[in-house]
């Protein structure tokens, strides 16, 4: 199975996004595209794109703000940031190379060009794909549950715990359907579920379903299913396979911490998600209550609102009246209790969650 490279295009005139996404797709590239910074920001941890090619005259968040943004994750770890503008002023081009973008395209530009740069910046990158590739198939194929990747209803990829549970090789159940891993009552069951997921309505569920097995017939388990990866138009799926009698195991968090080691992590946008974005990015006005109360303490929900509205470290301490150190101590419980590797990922989990209301 080989996907296509993903590219995300932020760019606020429609004509100009039009012309680059067609370029693109007739490269057989997997496009996304975003009108302006905050849905920029939001398919970038949605989609987790290859490469990212980003307008900079844009508002009310210009394109050296979603890049600063993008660079506080991790996404830019692996993915390159062309910037794209109609300006072709040298001051504006160095100070994109300074912040650390891989590239620059003036406007208007030719099609055959940006073709040559976008393949030049993913082969620097690929190998580092490769490598989480990898690590991926050393859990995938080292868990004794079975486990496989399917994209709609067909089935691309599949572990030897799966190939062992139902008696099949994996030539023999790759491009197989999915109906022809259950039986049709659990596949009905479970049908609307799969579109749901596919479309960006449902993240994951759990359902009790009957497999096929070649030695005794149809054999009932735990079936879990997870969006993987999400494309442009499509998303890969996880399924995995769990014995009922590991049903407790999977109460006790079994589940989320196999599916959370194998998955991308995403974060699915809304319009009012944009919206509070470009408000706490851009600081207009921003009036902040915490909802978090119960799961981050008050001192926490004092430093997080204080970083929403774009105060640095010291002036949050001496508007607390506490040193520094501490602050720093509280930012980093944040992070932790979030999962996050920085606070502009505190900040887009607590919106996500309507920890905070704007």
């Amino acid at each position: 199975m080989k996907l296509r490279n993903k590219i995300l295009i932020i760019e606020d005139d429609p004509i100009q996004s039009k012309i680059i996404h067609n370029i693109l797709t007739s490269e057989n590239y997997d496009v996304c595209l975003a009108n302006n910074g905050a849905m920029g920001i939001q398919k970038a941890f949605e989609y987790n794109p290859d490469l990212i090619l980003c307008d900079i005259i844009m508002n009310p968040i210009d394109g050296y703000q979603v890049y600063n943004v993008l660079k506080e994750s991790s996404l830019l770890d692996h993915a390159p940031f062309i910037f794209i503008t109609g300006n072709s002023d040298l001051n504006d081009i160095r100070r994109g190379m300074i912040l650390g973008a891989d590239d620059y395209f003036v406007k208007p530009f030719k099609s055959e060009d940006l073709i040559v740069t976008i393949e030049k910046r993913l082969k620097k990158y690929r190998k580092l794909k490769e490598i989480g590739t990898r690590e991926f198939d050393v859990l995938f194929n080292l868990t004794p549950n079975g486990i496989f990747l399917f994209d709609g209803n067909v089935i691309f990829k599949a572990n030897a715990a799966l190939l062992r549970i139902v008696g099949t090789s994996e030539e023999r159940l790759k491009f197989k359907s999915l109906e022809d891993l259950i039986d049709q009552v659990s596949y009905l069951k479970i049908e609307e579920q799969i579109d749901r997921c596919s479309r960006g309505l449902l993240d994951s569920f759990t359902e009790r379903v009957f497999l096929r097995t070649a030695e005794i017939g149809l054999v009932e388990f735990d079936l879990h299913i997870s969006v993987y990866e999400k494309f442009s138009v499509h998303s890969m799926m996880l399924g995995l396979v769990i014995p009922i009698h590991n049903t407790g195991d999977r109460n006790n968090g079994f589940v989320s911490s196999v599916v959370g080691a194998l998955k991308k992590e995403k974060l699915v946008g809304t319009e009012s998600f944009g919206k509070q974005l470009t408000e706490v990015l851009t600081n207009s006005g921003v009036s902040l209550e915490c909802r978090g109360q119960g799961f981050f303490s008050k001192r926490e929900i004092e430093v997080l609102c204080l970083s929403m509205e774009g105060l640095p470290m010291k002036q949050i301490a001496d508007k607390l009246s506490i040193s520094d150190r501490t602050v720093e101590k509280h930012r980093a419980n944040l992070m932790v209790k979030t999962n996050s590797k920085n606070m502009i990922e505190v900040i887009i989990f607590a919106l996500r969650n309507n920890l905070v209301e704007i």
